[in-house]
């Protein structure tokens, strides 16, 4: 009896992990690009979301964009130490009306890492512009919320005027920032927001952007790890050293 109820026990505990690990995962990402001529919204898994280019790139006719790459990604359900959001593509530019364009990737969920002293919230911006005008621009905000708990924003400068107008141009930005204590479950937010000037059909402009948003835990060692830091050594080696001490000096 005792034995079938230690192997309830166990099996309760393996399906309640189990379960655990689901629902960590049973988050989904979205990805929202907002234009002139509406909202498109398009749901992915708990690690990506890819849209239908095709079908999104109808919503954006007349304005003269369009994409050949968009994606976001995620690490929601497997984050231990760093969680994030990411949105990555190429926005591309001939004619039409043009106007602002958000891209939005988030996710809400996440339940690692846990809040901790030192753990810090970093955003990160990268764009590479080609056949761009001087009233281009893109510019980048990184949200952390857990809600009822808080919200922070961390906004990237808008790229500089400098950059267009020329052939190609990069540039790229971070931002780093220390965390209040928070709850679990949080959300991740990134977004992107990029204004083409007009381009012709021949030679149309192109951006080549990518935005992250994360969450870092101060990894603090492990009783081991002290021993390895501090000694050079193993901590097996250690302990049999000092059993060899102890019995010589019995």
């Amino acid at each position: 009896m005792t034995k079938n109820r230690g192997l309830m026990l166990g099996l309760g505990l393996v399906a309640l992990l189990g379960l655990s690990a689901s629902e960590a995962r049973a988050a989904t990402m979205t990805l929202t690009v907002t234009a002139s001529t509406g909202t498109f919204t398009f749901t992915g898994t708990a690690t990506g979301v890819s849209p239908n280019l095709t079908v999104l790139n109808a919503d954006l006719a007349g304005t003269g964009y369009s994409f050949t790459a968009l994606g976001g990604s995620s690490n929601n359900g497997f984050a231990t130490t760093n969680a994030f959001v990411a949105d990555s593509g190429t926005l591309q530019r001939a004619g039409g009306t043009g106007g602002t364009l958000t891209i939005t990737v988030t996710e809400d969920g996440f339940t690692a890492p846990a809040s901790g002293a030192g753990n810090t919230m970093q955003s990160t911006q990268g764009a590479t512009f080609t056949n761009t005008t001087t009233t281009s621009s893109q510019s980048d905000v990184g949200n952390f919320n857990d809600l009822p708990g808080g919200s922070v924003n961390q906004s990237l400068p808008t790229a500089p005027s400098t950059l267009f107008g020329t052939t190609s141009a990069s540039q790229s930005a971070s931002a780093s920032s220390g965390l209040p204590t928070y709850m679990t479950p949080f959300t991740l937010t990134s977004t992107t927001t990029i204004n083409m000037g007009a381009a012709s059909s021949s030679s149309p402009g192109n951006d080549v952007f990518t935005s992250t948003t994360s969450v870092s835990a101060t990894v603090v060692p492990e009783p081991a790890s002290l021993v390895m830091m501090v000694t050079g050594m193993p901590l097996p080696l250690v302990v049999m050293g000092l059993l060899r001490r102890r019995r010589g000096t019995a």
